[in-house]
């Protein structure tokens, strides 16, 4: 993996030719870019790693910021608001967009630009629908994100030493879970049960699911939410779609939160202090059966310094529910097929703008484009720990895996990690994430109660109850009918 990645840095000059031209590279000397993420080595990481082979073709320089994500989305607007221009450019969560791109306060990205990114080959979910706010795009694709299951498929499989005792017990046979229901089976029987890891035996726990509050654990939880909540064919699911009534808090969402608290018990006691990015060091070294996360596990989990599970983690789409909570007809609906697959398209992706008052604009701009080029996002997802995951269609191009086998997975394992995550983003109950003006307030507000929750504060029903009160005065104090349009916008609703 380090051949690899000293491969993109040697050839990270040839690259800039490429984006530039030959000869026509522009001169930024005596102007600094200040690039402002979020804290760790995913996402701010490859700026820190590629920044001076910018610098050293364009004679400028860069200066990366970085906060938890708890702190970021505060750093970040207050900046815009108070005109202190901080930032010039700004890698942030797609879902933000409401905040930032409606408002103006990033510079739209011209038309040059995006045509040296090979727009073709970016899927346009992470495109057209995350880096543009009403025509016009103020933003680059970066990342790809949406969750999806990881597994041990070592111990969950028909074949598994533990099958026959696992289908005496539940009745059915041991596999790739297809609802949550199966998923708490699985996770109950394998919690606290010894098996062989790496050649070692040793107990392992059922779940490492992110709990931690003020992080990213929000997103886990909407996971969960959305196959007991999201209703086939229709795209509303954090709000009704005639009046935004919060639909947060009816039994579809309750029920998932109550799997949530359960699961508390199913995984390490300190889980419920784990963002993600602790989950991908405990899955990966062999703590748990399961893991819900974006793509990033995929080559983590085959990374030798960081793996002790290399070729024996599966990837699946989420499991869906059971059952899921028709609010128009207001009751419990079961499927033909017995469970409601709705995977979640969380977060959308990291992407790429530069603010509108920035003094160095035109460097900016042309950072954003070297971080976003194609030959670069390319290498960065195969390469853990960057945050960067597949969002082009020739990175999820299962004919062709060599990328991904020269980065150290097998063909299997390749296409398996590929397939689900296709499966996830053409899947058509998926969900996608709340993308309006405050997203970041609505989300503050559901992790905050979601905490109380975890905590034994509340109940679930209390606590989501909480939530769509909160949602109400948000949504009022920004203008309902505004946020009415914008949300029927973002989930492409058409009133059919």
């Amino acid at each position: 993996m380090r051949k690899l990645l000293l491969l993109v840095i040697v050839v990270a000059l040839l690259s800039l030719s490429a984006v530039y031209g030959q000869d026509d590279a522009p001169n930024f000397e005596g102007q600094t870019v200040v690039v402002v993420t979020q804290t760790g080595s995913a996402i701010g990481g490859p700026v820190e790693t590629f920044q001076g082979e910018w610098e050293a073709m364009t004679g400028g320089e860069v200066q990366l910021q970085q906060f938890a994500f708890g702190e970021l989305f505060e750093k970040m607007i207050t900046a815009f608001e108070t005109g202190s221009i901080d930032y010039d450019m700004l890698i942030f969560p797609a879902n933000w967009a409401g905040d930032f791109m409606a408002p103006g306060y990033l510079e739209p990205i011209p038309q040059a630009i995006l045509d040296a990114l090979e727009p073709e080959d970016i899927i346009p979910l992470y495109a057209d629908r995350l880096t543009t706010w009403g025509d016009t795009t103020y933003a680059l694709p970066y990342d790809g994100d949406a969750h999806m299951l990881y597994y041990r498929a070592d111990l969950v499989n028909p074949d598994s030493p533990f099958a026959e005792e696992f289908e005496a017990e539940y009745g059915y046979p041991l596999d790739e879970p297809v609802s949550w229901g199966q998923y708490l089976d699985i996770a109950t029987f394998f919690n606290g049960r010894e098996v062989e890891t790496a050649g070692e035996s040793f107990p392992i726990f059922g779940v490492g699911e992110a709990q931690r509050r003020n992080a990213q654990s929000f997103w886990v939880f909407l996971s969960h939410a959305a196959g007991y909540a999201k209703v086939p064919g229709d795209p509303c699911f954090y709000f009704t779609c005639d009046d935004m009534t919060p639909l947060v808090n009816n039994p579809g969402w309750v029920r998932a939160l109550e799997d949530y608290i359960a699961i508390r018990d199913l995984g390490p006691t300190e889980m419920i202090n784990w963002d993600v990015t602790d989950t991908r060091v405990q899955f990966p070294a062999g703590c748990c059966v399961f893991n819900i996360d974006w793509g990033d596990v995929g080559p983590i989990s085959y990374d030798p310094n960081a793996s002790l599970i290399i070729g024996d983690t599966g990837f699946a789409p989420l499991p869906g529910g059971d059952e899921y909570w028709d609010y128009q007809a207001g009751e419990w609906v079961t499927p033909e097929e017995g469970f409601n697959r709705a995977p979640f398209i969380a977060f959308g992706g990291w992407i790429i703008g530069v603010a509108a008052d920035s003094d160095v604009k035109d460097a900016a701009l042309s950072f954003a484009q070297f971080m976003a080029r194609p030959e670069l996002v390319r290498e960065l997802a195969v390469t853990p720990d960057t945050g960067i995951n597949p969002a082009r269609f020739s990175q999820l191009n299962t004919e062709d895996v060599s990328m991904w086998v020269e980065a150290g997975f097998d063909e299997a394992g390749a296409i398996d990690y590929l397939s689900a995550i296709q499966d996830t983003i053409n899947h058509p109950n998926a969900v996608l994430d709340l993308r309006i003006r405050g997203s970041a307030e609505y989300h503050s507000v559901l992790d905050v109660e979601i905490g109380r929750a975890l905590v034994g504060e509340l109940t679930a029903q209390e606590a989501l109850d909480n939530v769509a009160a909160q949602w109400n005065e948000i949504t009022d104090r920004l203008g309902r009918e505004g946020q009415r349009e914008q949300y029927l916008n973002a989930i492409g609703f058409t009133g059919e």
